[in-house]
Order: C-alpha cells, then sequence, then structure tokens
C-alpha cells in the first residue's frame, strides 16, 4: 500500500530538508532555486514508487524524485515537486492507480 502526503505552500526549510536527501545533487540543487509551490510525498515498496514516479511525470509538469533515508524494509520516499495544481493531479492519479487494487 501506498501513503500519500501533499504540501501545500511548502516552505524553504521543508525544501532545504528534502534537498538534502536528494542524492543527485543537480537536482538537489534546482530543488532549492525553483519556486515550487507543493510537494507531494509518497511512500511505499520499490515498485510502487518506481510506477508512481512514471505516473507523476505522464500527468503533470512536475520533478521526481527519490528521497534517500534509512529503512530496512526496503520502504522508499518519492517527492512530486511542482504548483499545487500539478502536485494534487499527480497525486490523484497515482492514488487511483495504486490504492485501489
Amino acid at each position: 500500500m501506498l501513503k500519500s502526503e501533499l504540501i501545500n505552500g511548502v516552505s524553504q526549510g521543508t525544501l532545504g530538508i528534502i534537498s538534502r536527501k536528494i542524492g543527485d545533487k543537480k537536482l538537489a540543487e534546482q530543488i532549492l532555486q525553483n519556486n515550487f509551490t507543493a510537494v507531494g510525498l509518497c511512500q511505499g515498496d520499490v515498485v510502487s514508487i518506481l510506477i508512481a514516479s512514471d505516473i507523476a511525470e505522464k500527468t503533470s509538469s512536475v520533478v521526481v524524485s527519490e528521497v534517500n533515508g534509512i529503512c530496512p524494509q526496503h520502504i522508499i520516499c518519492l517527492a512530486i515537486f511542482g504548483d499545487v495544481t500539478s502536485v494534487e493531479a499527480s497525486l490523484a492519479a497515482i492514488e487511483s492507480r495504486l490504492n485501489t487494487k
């Protein structure tokens, strides 16, 4: 099961925390330099997160990235960056596809 949340009006501090957890430093810099107004966070197993990432990018104009953490159960996190409408549309599409099975 995939868990997802929306942060509307995301703060620079939160973007900073997330950017430090992203392995791709070029993307981390991009996140800090853009004016993203929302972040969608999805947590789940590797397969679900890969599918969620693909759905998000195909649904809206968003930037996606894995958020690194330490989890022995192979649960990972996906961050979806963009404007509120785009992130909401991506999360709705992901939830529609992955949470109803």
